[in-house]
């Protein structure tokens, strides 16, 4: 393939790539190929793709981007449901290098484009029944709610998307997630440096940016504005907030002009210059969200465009069914309204069916033509000066009843916004804080790669509290991932024996490489093809992918040894000889502890035994196995690491258990937090907080007791997110645990203290 094709010299379908130096993967199929690079599918590692870069960009600049990227991964993992996983963002995961060493691209996690549509696909009513997606407010409230949690998790690692619209984003069909791409082409924070975003759309852009473009450091704002737009169009049944109909020809007629003067036609304020869309639903808006709009679309100089998190937060409430902010309209079911408030979907169908009728009832009075013979004037049938004014003014009428219709909708909507811009003024926009943790998506393969790498480190430090935390947050995982074929303990046994036996040598077999592949494809907890191949990638002198098939081993099953004992191999092939250590260890130390638990039946001719045993010969056959995987000094050295590790796991059956605690809020995390005081009235108070902390000592939610001002509770939940957490120890097993804390907030500042013990 050539090189304006967007192939790296020496890299194509077939090629190899490297992510260390003593590994590699070949490349599969070109799914894409961009401005930037091409994107190819990896057989060796199929939920991942790899992105290489056009050969004529700059690589050193690319490769400090990534590294950029890498270090400041945004928080958003993977999402389970159903057992499906859906990928939220495709960030790059690991830097890869051509045959040279030289860097060619990343990896990155491969979505499923087939299962996702572009957002504007679902703006409009017509071009979203076309396409077989939802229609009503509630999918779209939740679309809008995701998306800011999205942007609001690149916010926080101070990355920014900036050519932020509709078209540039996508959203799983089924169950709503947003799939962000393209991620290297976004406003990139790095050290000491930025790299910024090169491209963004005018009909997106601030009006501060509309006449000169966009300064340096300016992200934040653009994206905080490009945000609201996608979120009002969202809402708004795909209208631009500003587009309307102009009072009088001064006013711009392009959106850029519109937006660079500030025609925003949508505001509880009436727009005097602009009237809005005749079609639009904003006056069937609630007043906090109305608010909203007004803060990131308004002309006042005082007024702060909502951040991410802010949208976040509303959005949620709105777009949780358990909230009852929403109401399925009694007159069409396909309809969802905000409660105590108009359907206004109902209400645009009304307007369009009437023009519909205005439109036909002016066509039917229309006079027909009579036919005539060549180089006759044509004549209006029965044109008499009586029907010709007739006719005319028939189309008067009708084009007066629609425009009555438009008036009075016109007048019921200010009407209305009148009276929501009361309830504005009345109303402090006081909510309970309610916050969850998006959910989970399980325990991923990725999660056990960063706790295998977290466990290594933890005995390098010798830091054995942490190790003994870390050891139970990966064994808790196992009851979890249980393969399809476990409960059949017989089946699991010859299983076991004829792939981990001393007849299955290391070696690579395509026709049998295929055949575990299928299984793991069939059953991705597959412990035992995972490491089988895992074994097989090992005879090829290719330890990134031979550990990559251990992890899923481990992932599948961490409770059992074997798998461990891979994982130290591929270590001491990278030339890792501690860590290889520390693996074989931590192996025999699972394969001791989880011996009874893993027992199977015994085999014909032994006699039977609690587990422990036959443990051990299978461990010890292990050993061997992967002995043979490679040829020269390496036995000796695995002989040495597997000696030094068996010394090393009796220390660690030896180290004591957690101690006992209560859940708790590390000392000095629960800092006075400052805010700006929206309304005197409302500006001093206390209230109760519940935070729920897992295991891991993760936050994964907060409850207030008492309702609170909308941008108060943002501060406090922004403010929590920052704080320490302690899980709660129980017979030195962690457990998920509440904590009540106390809070009181006077002259813009927040304080906190731990609510006393129930007992």
């Amino acid at each position: 393939m050539s090189q304006k094709q967007g192939v790296a010299p020496g890299l194509s379908a077939g090629g190899k790539i490297w992510l260390d130096k003593s590994g590699g993967l070949v490349l599969g199929k070109l799914i894409k190929s961009g401005g930037a690079g091409s994107v190819y599918l990896l057989p060796g590692a199929p939920a991942q793709v790899a992105k290489l870069y056009h050969p004529y960009l700059d690589r050193v600049r690319n490769r400090r981007k990534l590294e950029a990227m890498l270090e400041l991964s945004p928080e958003l993992p993977d999402q389970l449901e159903n057992g499906q996983r859906y990928v939220q963002i495709a960030w790059p995961q690991a830097a890869v290098f051509d045959g040279e060493g030289g860097f060619a691209g990343f990896v990155m996690p491969l979505l499923d484009m087939a299962q996702t549509a572009e957002l504007e696909h679902i703006m409009q009513e017509r071009q979203a029944r076309a396409a077989g997606l939802p229609t009503g407010l509630g999918p779209k409230l939740t679309l809008a709610a995701n998306l800011a949690a999205v942007i609001d998790a690149l916010h926080q690692q101070q990355h920014y998307v900036v050519d932020l619209k509709p078209v540039n984003l996508r959203f799983y069909r089924d169950s709503l997630y947003i799939a962000m791409l393209d991620c290297d082409g976004f406003s990139i924070q790095g050290h000491a440096e930025r790299f910024p975003a090169e491209q963004f759309t005018v009909d997106y852009l601030a009006p501060e940016f509309q006449r000169k473009g966009m300064p340096a450091g300016a992200e934040p704002a653009q994206d905080r504005f490009a945000l609201a737009v996608v979120i009002f169009q969202l809402l708004n049944f795909g209208i631009h907030p500003y587009s309307g109909r102009p009072a009088n020809p001064q006013v711009p007629t392009d959106i850029p002009g519109r937006i660079r003067d500030g025609y925003y036609a949508y505001g509880v304020q009436r727009q005097k210059l602009m009237a809005p869309n005749a079609t639009s639903g904003h006056a069937l808006m609630p007043p906090e969200l109305r608010a909203m709009f007004d803060r990131a679309f308004g002309n006042s100089p005082k007024a702060v465009r909502p951040s991410a998190a802010d949208w976040a937060l509303l959005l949620r409430a709105y777009a949780q069914r358990s909230g009852g902010k929403l109401t399925v309209c009694k007159r069409n079911p396909e309809h969802q309204h905000f409660t105590g408030l108009g359907c206004a979907a109902c209400a645009r169908d009304r307007i369009i069916a009437a023009a519909a009728q205005a439109q036909a009832q002016a066509q039917n009075q229309q006079p027909a033509v009579r036919q005539h013979a060549p180089g006759q004037t044509p004549a209006l049938v029965g044109a008499s000066p009586v029907s010709g004014k007739r006719w005319t003014m028939a189309v008067a009428l009708v084009l007066a009843l629609l425009f009555i219709l438009m008036g009075f909708s016109i007048w019921l909507s200010s009407e209305e916004e009148k009276e929501q811009g009361q309830k504005v003024a009345q109303e402090a926009g006081r909510e309970r804080l309610q916050w969850h943790t998006p959910k989970p998506a399980g325990f991923l393969q990725s999660d056990a790669s960063k706790l295998l790498h977290t466990l290594t480190q933890d005995m390098s430090r010798g830091d054995d509290p942490a190790l003994t935390r870390d050891l139970q947050l990966l064994y808790r995982t196992a009851t979890h991932n249980n393969s399809g074929y476990q409960g059949d303990r017989a089946r699991q046994q010859l299983r076991t024996t004829l792939m981990e036996g001393l007849g299955a040598l290391p070696g690579y077999q395509p026709d049998l490489a295929n055949t575990y592949r299928d299984q793991l494809q069939a059953d991705p907890r597959d412990y035992l093809a995972a490491a089988a191949l895992g074994r097989m990638h090992l005879s090829l002198n290719e330890p990134q992918a031979a550990r990559q098939y251990f992890e899923q081993a481990v992932w599948a099953r961490p409770t059992d040894g074997v798998a461990w004992l891979g994982l130290a191999a591929t270590a001491l092939l990278r030339g890792d000889k501690d860590d290889a250590i520390h693996l074989v260890a931590l192996g025999y130390l699972t394969a001791q502890r989880y011996a009874i638990q893993n027992a199977m039946p015994a085999e014909d001719g032994e006699a039977p035994d609690n587990g422990v045993e036959r443990t051990q010969r299978r461990m010890d056959r292990a050993g061997k196995v992967l002995r043979m995987a490679q040829s020269g000094a390496y036995p000796k050295r695995w002989d040495q690491i597997l000696d030094q590790g068996a010394v090393l796991s009796k220390k660690l059956q030896a180290l004591p258990p957690l101690p006992d605690q209560a859940a708790s809020i590390v000392s000095g995390s629960m800092q006075t937090l400052h805010y700006q005081v929206a309304d005197p009235a409302n500006a001093e108070g206390s209230n109760q907080l519940t935070l729920s902390i897992g295991a891991n000592g993760a936050l994964t939610s907060v409850q207030a007791r008492q309702a609170l001002e909308t941008m108060l509770n943002q501060v406090i939940l922004n403010g929590v997110k920052t704080w320490k957490l302690q899980p709660a120890v129980q017979h030195g097993r962690l457990q998920d645990s509440k904590v009540d804390i106390l809070l009181r907030y006077r002259n813009g500042q927040i304080s906190f203290m731990a609510a006393p013990s129930a007992s």
